[in-house]
């Protein structure tokens, strides 16, 4: 999920260091291409057009661009969540791709056995937490609630990637 890392980090940079382009990010306009990158994205991969990863990129970064546009008015536009959560994000990200996602052609093989198991659960479906992170985006008075779905989005997508790595091999 390099795009979103990357979306992440530009978005904490403008945040940090404002400029014109930070107020574009707050018009219905980027709302708009954020909730059609979000759509793009479920579509091509509900038609399995790009493999899952790249999906899941779209998703998470047009989730942040959609979150960014929609929160910013309805909040004080320098308040602290607008710089740590999109912070948190790139790191987790960063932080489960380097230990985890690089290192999954090297499990056991129980690990693996594992996560074929919590795959195989249908309460870890992807289209659960991409509903939950869709109905996060809109309840904006618990303002936690986007950050700790993104997180378990992220989990999830890093077992799928693990999962894909190590089928590859």
């Amino acid at each position: 999920m390099i795009g979103f890392i990357l979306c992440s980090i530009s978005l904490a940079f403008l945040v940090q260091n404002p400029n014109g382009f930070l107020q574009l990010l707050s018009t219905p306009v980027a709302l708009g291409i954020g909730l059609t990158v979000v759509a793009i994205s479920l579509l091509v991969g509900y038609l399995k057009k790009v493999p899952k990863v790249i999906w899941h990129d779209g998703f998470a970064s047009g989730c942040l661009l959609a979150w960014y546009a929609y929160w910013v008015p309805q909040f004080n536009a320098d308040a602290p969540m607008f710089f740590f959560f999109p912070l948190y994000f790139a790191l987790f990200t960063s932080i489960v791709t380097v230990s985890l996602i690089n290192k999954s052609e090297y499990f056991d093989l129980e690990s693996i056995q594992y996560l074929r198991l919590l795959e195989k659960k249908s309460r870890f479906n992807i289209s659960i937490f991409v509903a939950f992170v869709l109905i996060s985006l809109l309840v904006t008075r618990h303002y936690t609630l986007y950050p700790i779905a993104m997180t378990i989005f992220i989990v999830r997508h890093t077992m799928i990637a693990c999962l894909e790595i190590i089928d590859r091999r």
